[in-house]
């Protein structure tokens, strides 16, 4: 599909739309795209829809990043959708549309929960016991 012509947001929404149900969504050239999409998003129009689209730039970036260094299993575009579907979603209707600046901050903390870390179970570290 191709979506040159149209705004950054309108061609993230498209592809979101396009590879969501798709087991391609987890793929590492697809999450890069997402990810360029969400960082060209960031026009200064709002501080809120700005600080959205860097967040959500760069939780794709990190997950473009963990496919890259480890083989892509068949669960990965399942756990990304089963857990942060709707908040990804949440997060490009937000870029589009705006909103309020408590609702943006809801939107970050919710994509923070969708690290690639979080999502495989390396999360929180083995810290070990702690120097006293």
């Amino acid at each position: 599909m191709n979506h040159s012509g149209s705004s950054p947001e309108k061609q993230l929404r498209n592809y979101f739309n396009e590879v969501a149900p798709t087991s391609r969504m987890a793929g590492m050239r697809v999450l890069k795209k997402l990810s360029d999409l969400a960082s060209a998003s960031i026009s200064g129009r709002s501080t809120a829809q700005d600080a959205v689209a860097f967040a959500l730039s760069q939780l794709l970036a990190l997950h473009s990043e963990d496919l890259d260094e480890r083989p892509v299993t068949g669960d990965d575009a399942y756990r990304l959708m089963a857990s942060g579907g709707e908040h990804l979603s949440e997060a490009i209707n937000f870029i589009e549309q705006g909103g309020s600046p408590e609702n943006a901050a809801q939107i970050i903390a919710a994509l923070a929960r969708l690290t690639p870390d979080r999502l495989s179970g390396r999360w929180p570290p083995d810290l070990g016991e702690t120097a006293t």
